[in-house]
């Protein structure tokens, strides 16, 4: 009977053995695990952000250009230039009329585009091991999912670009510029992002003497430069 007894005590005693092993295992593994996954995730998140920032940015890009595809967009009929009697462009600014139609049609249609996505759950991922940064692991691992939604309203507006094309000729662009937030969402983790992409949609060769400034935006103030000579000896009054 003693010796039954031993055994089991032998036998108890291993087993909580066991136990405490498996236990102090699966701490450790935790461990491990938070503190790979505190080191990870900032790389993960930008990872996220860079890859959400490509899908949305292709999105913008679709639905401009399918806007443009299917109505047009004239260069005469969004900027005006105002001449002289002598045919000297002295002004360009923007038909605001045409300008609130166009940003009006674009921002709906990037809006919807983006809520497309959001509700068919667009998702994509990548390797975890991406996020170690050695190229030996980065294709290594389990894939992470990201997703991304769009947070309030898309923001759009019309820019204009002036290049010199030769003597007395001006290269004028009008571009869609567009700022929208994302919420970048991955596994334990989510942060916001702006994304701000320019289309170009138009552009015209302007032959004469242009004004150093164009109006930029639908409040009418154009940025004006300082005249280069405003402060030259020659145009200093002599006290």
């Amino acid at each position: 009977m003693r010796f039954q007894r031993r055994r089991r005590g032998r036998r108890g005693r291993r087993g909580k053995r066991i136990i405490a092993g498996t236990l102090i295992t699966i701490a450790i593994l935790i461990l491990l695990f938070v503190i790979a996954e505190r080191s990870l995730k900032p790389t993960l998140m930008l990872i996220a952000q860079a890859k959400a920032e490509q899908i949305a940015k292709l999105a913008i890009m679709d639905a401009v250009t399918k806007r443009i595809s299917q109505q047009g967009v004239d260069f005469n009929q969004i900027v005006l230039m105002e001449k002289d009697q002598d045919g000297v462009i002295r002004a360009v600014n923007f038909n605001f009329k045409e300008y609130s139609r166009i940003v009006g049609e674009t921002t709906s249609r990037i809006q919807n585009r983006l809520q497309e996505f959001e509700r068919e759950d667009v998702q994509t991922s990548i390797p975890l091991g991406v996020a170690t940064k050695n190229v030996f692991l980065e294709h290594i691992g389990p894939d992470v999912p990201i997703s991304f939604a769009p947070i309030g309203a898309v923001k759009t507006r019309l820019e204009t670009d002036m290049k010199q094309a030769g003597i007395n000729m001006v290269l004028v662009t009008v571009y869609i510029h567009v700022d929208v937030t994302l919420r970048i969402i991955i596994p334990f983790a989510t942060d916001e992002q702006l994304v701000t992409t320019r289309i170009p949609i138009t552009e015209a060769l302007i032959v004469g003497k242009v004004p150093q400034y164009l109006y930029n935006n639908p409040t009418g103030k154009p940025d004006v430069p300082m005249p280069r000579n405003a402060y030259s000896p020659d145009n200093l009054e002599q006290p």
